[in-house]
């Protein structure tokens, strides 16, 4: 066996005899330390995380290595010639890249956003539930809990689906000052509505009488003023259509009584000497006030 230790025909070897074959044996399979790698009976040196061997160590020349390319990656020294694909994180079965892949590391992949890894590896995701209205989120999900939904306590309520809302509380008319019209349930809110009827009158009482006080001056004047103004146009329309001139309002109108501004003509006889006199004589113009 070259191992330098004859065995008796026959016989039984020895204890001794024995380790030492053992141990000679060991050294002869096993030379390579850590970082090496056995090839062909030569112990080489290995590659270092995240390159390859090129070309593999001889007996004059050490291990050649090489660099992985884009989408593989060797996390540990090795004495391999390919390098390993990436992992491809789909994002169909709900996932998403957490860590993208480098020549040193695979890729890391975790749920998208609202999903949740159904195991520890992480090799599809879920989408998280969501709690319909009359339900609140008791306790969110995570990256490996689904959502956790209970029913909206009294006093509280949920209107819409959702796996990130809770339970609201009802809105309290008295503290928005408001009176209360439809107490609230489950899935909808308190309604509340403004009293309106109250501060209408206040306001009313308050503003009408500063109104009538201010507005009853102004209002009066206006009325005098306009009925001057009246009076004023209707003596001049009556002047003019009596054929006097315009006259300032202040002076009185003077209204005709049926005498005529004509002069008239009369032919009179003088009876003592019989001669023909003319005589002319102007109708007073009378008028009265």
């Amino acid at each position: 066996m070259g191992s330098g230790f004859p065995i008796p025909i026959g016989g039984r070897i020895s204890p001794i005899r024995l380790i030492a074959l053992l141990v000679l044996n060991l050294q002869l399979i096993v030379c390579c330390g850590p970082a090496e790698y056995l090839n062909d009976g030569e112990c080489c040196s290995m590659c270092s995380p995240g390159t390859i061997v090129f070309r593999h160590c001889t007996t004059d020349f050490g291990t050649t290595c090489k660099p992985c390319t884009d989408g593989e990656y060797i996390e540990h020294p090795n004495g391999l010639e390919k390098c390993l694909k990436c992992k491809v994180c789909d994002q169909e079965l709900g996932l998403q890249a957490k860590h993208v892949c480098t020549y040193t590391r695979n890729t890391i992949c975790g749920p998208r956003e609202g999903y949740y890894c159904i195991d520890k590896t992480c090799q599809m995701g879920r989408k998280h539930k969501t709690c319909p209205p009359g339900e609140g989120v008791k306790e969110k999900g995570t990256q490996f809990e689904d959502t956790v939904c209970e029913g909206c306590p009294e006093g509280t309520y949920s209107n819409n689906d959702s796996s990130t809302h809770t339970c609201e509380k009802w809105t309290v008319c008295e503290e928005i000052k408001q009176k209360q019209v439809t107490l609230g349930t489950a899935r909808t809110d308190t309604v509340c509505e403004e009293e309106k009827s109250r501060t209408v009158v206040i306001i009313a009482a308050v503003i009408v009488p500063v109104l009538l006080i201010i507005a009853g001056p102004v209002l009066l004047y206006l009325c005098k003023k306009k009925g001057k103004q009246s009076k004023s146009i209707d003596i001049k329309h009556r002047r003019a259509e009596m054929g006097q001139s315009p006259q300032s309002a202040d002076q009185p109108l003077m209204e005709k009584t049926g005498c005529s501004r004509e002069k008239t003509e009369n032919s009179n006889k003088d009876q003592t000497t019989g001669s023909s006199v003319q005589i002319v004589t102007a109708d007073a113009a009378c008028y009265t006030k």
